[in-house]
């Protein structure tokens, strides 16, 4: 294993041993793509491809400083799986910002980080030649040192099970859906049907030991597109509206006859004579006649008035969400 001390030394004589620093700078981070280039069809995903480049020189220029923004610019590069699996200058512009972030780092003494990076660009080059030796012999010890001790570790298998046609990625590079000897480590896998008629799949996977096989299954949900019913299903009612207000009318009389009723109980039939004299014929008697007249026409009225309110309030709120509804398709 190449010592720390010895890579540090290496790296610092890179660019005497292999042109002058500025020479040497540009090599290792290339001009960004000439103008008469085409475009990605993807505004986003060109942005953050150019931002990749403008942090590589600055890297090149100021280890401290472009370190930190090239780092948060590959994280970004990385949201656009299937733009960059499809763009074979945005895979070189990748690698190139990678290996110009892992000699960074350890010019800034950053050793632990700068083999992290070196070992992202392995799994994501899957056994594919890295341009290491553009960058100079510091960086080309780094990572025989990085490739030997992950090959020691031994390799894992990603297998996608597609129920469906479909089409894999694994940190945002094609892949077959099956796909053996991946050095041991965190790989980011994106699954999507050919025809998009199922919800892309995207997870992460570390492998952690060797031989092991990780296993993902794809295809089995579709999108399905929930419908939108423009005339909700109308409430309903407990009675019709007509005979609740009729139950509601009845109470209330039987509850004014009954009151009545009460009202009259001993007094003299004629209105006129004291009851406790015998000019008084006779005498209503009809206290109990009205107590059952009341709680009968309290019960009747107490009924139709719950049940016209409750019916009242659902068609209510029927009609706001009508209301709203209308609205909302309208805009």
């Amino acid at each position: 294993m190449v010592s720390t001390l010895l890579l540090a030394t290496l790296l610092s004589f890179a660019p005497l041993m292999a042109a002058p620093p500025v020479g040497e700078l540009q090599q290792a981070a290339p001009e960004p793509a000439p103008a008469t280039q085409p475009k990605p069809a993807n505004d986003d995903y060109a942005e953050a491809l150019a931002r990749v480049r403008q942090t590589q020189i600055m890297a090149n220029e100021d280890a401290q400083l472009g370190a930190t923004q090239l780092r948060d610019a590959l994280q970004l590069l990385q949201n656009f799986s299937t733009e960059l699996a499809k763009d074979p200058e945005g895979q070189s512009v990748r690698t190139m910002a990678q290996l110009t972030l892992a000699r960074a780092l350890f010019t800034i003494d950053d050793a632990d980080g700068s083999r992290d990076v070196m070992d992202e660009a392995i799994r994501t080059s899957r056994g594919d030649p890295l341009p290491v030796d553009d960058f100079g012999p510091g960086l080309t010890a780094l990572f025989r040192e990085r490739a030997s001790v992950l090959e020691r570790a031994g390799t894992g298998t990603i297998d996608v099970e597609c129920k469906q046609p479909c089409r894999v990625y694994i940190n945002e590079r094609p892949a077959a859906p099956r796909t053996d000897s991946l050095v041991l480590g965190r790989y980011r896998v994106w699954v999507e049907a050919n025809d998009d008629t199922a919800r892309p799949l995207q997870t992460t996977i570390t492998l952690t030991q060797a031989d092991q096989v990780a296993a993902l299954s794809f295809g089995t949900t579709p999108i399905v597109e929930e419908p939108v019913d423009p005339k909700p299903a109308k409430p309903k009612r407990i009675m019709p509206r007509g005979a609740e207000i009729a139950v509601l009318v009845v109470g209330i009389a039987a509850i004014g006859v009954g009151a009545s009723l009460w009202a009259i109980n001993d007094r003299c039939s004629n209105g006129l004579a004291d009851p406790r004299t015998n000019a008084c014929p006779t005498v209503y008697t009809t206290q109990t006649a009205g107590i059952v007249a009341l709680a009968a026409g309290g019960a009747v009225g107490l009924l139709g008035g719950i049940t016209l309110a409750v019916d009242e309030v659902r068609i209510g709120k029927q009609r706001s969400q009508q209301v709203a509804l209308t609205w909302t398709l309208r805009f």
